[in-house]
C-alpha cells in the first residue's frame, strides 16, 4: 500500500504501491514487479535535467522534494506526486489520477495534468494545468496560472488510463483559501505558451521526441496535438474592430460519440473565433430541451429552429447517452463564425452567455 512521508521525514521512508520485500524468501525467484522507491523518488538534487519517460512510473505515487535549479519532467502516469521546497525548477507532471500538491516552493514553471491541484505556502510559481477540479492556492503568493499546452507521444492514452478527459479542463477556476491575506495571483499572458515558460528542452535523449513533435506544431494554429488551449476566466474578450471587450459567445453541444467532429470544429474555426471553454459532462434530458428551446417555454425551439420536433427527440437522446462535450467560443463575430459549422453538422447551438452560464461548471469535481 503505498503513502507519503510527512515533510522532513527520511527518504528511505518513502513506501510505494506493490512494493515487495527486498530479499525474496529462500529457493523464490526475484519478482520482476518488485519496486525500489528510489525510482519514484527525486530529493536533493541541483541543476540536473530528470526524466521519467512513458512506462517508468506507471501509476505510482512519485516524491519530488529540495530540488534547485533543476529540470524535471515525470511523462508517465502517477497516482499523486508531492512537490516540497523546490527553487528555481521546471517540472513537468505526466497525468495523475489523484493530487498534485506543491509545499513551499519559489520561482518554479509546473506544468501539470491532474485531478486536483493544490500549492501552500509557495510564491512566484507559473502553472499551466489540465485539472478536473478547481484548482485551490492556499497562503500562496504570486501565483500565475495559464492553460495546459504541452504535449508528447502517449499523453492521449495515459489520460484515458487515468480517467481525465482533454475537456474537463479548469484551471481557470481558482480557489483561494486566503483572498485577504494573500490575494496575488493572476492569469498569465494568453499568448503565451508552457514551451516559452519551460525554454528549450535539456538536449536529453529521453526528451529528443518531444522536442521534434513540440517543433512539428504550428504556432499560427493556436492549439497543441490533442488538448485545447482555452482563454478562460480571463474577462471579456478583446474586440479586433475597437479594441473593447465583447460578451459575444456561442456554446455548441456534441454527442460524445462525435469528438472527432468536435475537434474538427476547433480547427475550422481557428482564427475566427476563440475558444473559451470545453466541458465534458452528463447533461439530463429536461435541461437538455431547454437548452434546444432556448428560454425553456413551452415548445418554442428559438435559434435551434432548424430542428423539428423528431429531430429535436433525436438529438437530445444523443446529448444524453453517456457524457456530452461542450465547446464555448467567444470574441467578436464568434457567432457567424461558429454557428453555420455547428449547423451543417448538426449540433445545436445557444447564442446568450447568460442563458448557458450555468453549462461552465457541470461535471466540475470537487
Amino acid at each position: 500500500m503505498g503513502c507519503f512521508p510527512s515533510k522532513g521525514e527520511s527518504s528511505t521512508k518513502y513506501q510505494v504501491q506493490g512494493s515487495a520485500p527486498t530479499s525474496p524468501e529462500p529457493g523464490s525467484k526475484p519478482s520482476s514487479k518488485t519496486l525500489d522507491p528510489k525510482d519514484f523518488i527525486f530529493v536533493d538534487r541541483s541543476g540536473e535535467t530528470l526524466v521519467k519517460p512513458p512506462g517508468s512510473i506507471d501509476g505510482q505515487q512519485f516524491v519530488v522534494d529540495t530540488c534547485v535549479d533543476c529540470a524535471i519532467y515525470l511523462l508517465d502516469t502517477c497516482d499523486s506526486v508531492t512537490i516540497d521546497d523546490c527553487r528555481g525548477c521546471k517540472i513537468v507532471v505526466g497525468p495523475t489520477t489523484g493530487s498534485v500538491f506543491l509545499r513551499d516552493c519559489e520561482s518554479c514553471v509546473v506544468v501539470v495534468a491532474c485531478r486536483q491541484f493544490r500549492t501552500r505556502d509557495c510564491t512566484d510559481i507559473d502553472t499551466r494545468l489540465l485539472v478536473a477540479t478547481r484548482p485551490i492556492i492556499e497562503t500562496s503568493t504570486k501565483m500565475r496560472f495559464g492553460c495546459f499546452d504541452f504535449h508528447w507521444v502517449g499523453l492521449e492514452t495515459q489520460l484515458t488510463q487515468c480517467g481525465m478527459s482533454a475537456y474537463g479542463n479548469f484551471w481557470s477556476h481558482i480557489f483561494n483559501f486566503n483572498p485577504e491575506s494573500h490575494p496575488e495571483w493572476s492569469f498569465v499572458d494568453p499568448e503565451s505558451s508552457a514551451i516559452q515558460a519551460l525554454g528549450a528542452l535539456p538536449d536529453v535523449p529521453e526528451l529528443a521526441g518531444v522536442q521534434q513533435l513540440l517543433d512539428s506544431i504550428d504556432p499560427k494554429h493556436g492549439q497543441p496535438p490533442f488538448c485545447f488551449k482555452t482563454w478562460g476566466e480571463r474577462g471579456g474578450l478583446p474586440d479586433a474592430k475597437n479594441s473593447k471587450n465583447t460578451s459575444e459567445g456561442c456554446l455548441v453541444l456534441v454527442p460524445f460519440a462525435d469528438e472527432a467532429m468536435a475537434r474538427e470544429m476547433v480547427t475550422m474555426t481557428t482564427g475566427k473565433a476563440t475558444l473559451v471553454r470545453t466541458n465534458c459532462c452528463t447533461l439530463t434530458e429536461p435541461w437538455l430541451v431547454d437548452f434546444l428551446n432556448q428560454s425553456g417555454q413551452g415548445d418554442e425551439l428559438g435559434e435551434n429552429a432548424g430542428f423539428d420536433l423528431a429531430e429535436k427527440a433525436r438529438v437530445v437522446k444523443a446529448l444524453a447517452k453517456g457524457k456530452c462535450l461542450g465547446l464555448e467560443f467567444g470574441g467578436n463575430g464568434c457567432v457567424d463564425a461558429v454557428k453555420p459549422v455547428a449547423e451543417a453538422a448538426g449540433f445545436p447551438t445557444l447564442t446568450d452567455p447568460h442563458k448557458y452560464a450555468e453549462w461552465r461548471y457541470k461535471g466540475v469535481e470537487g
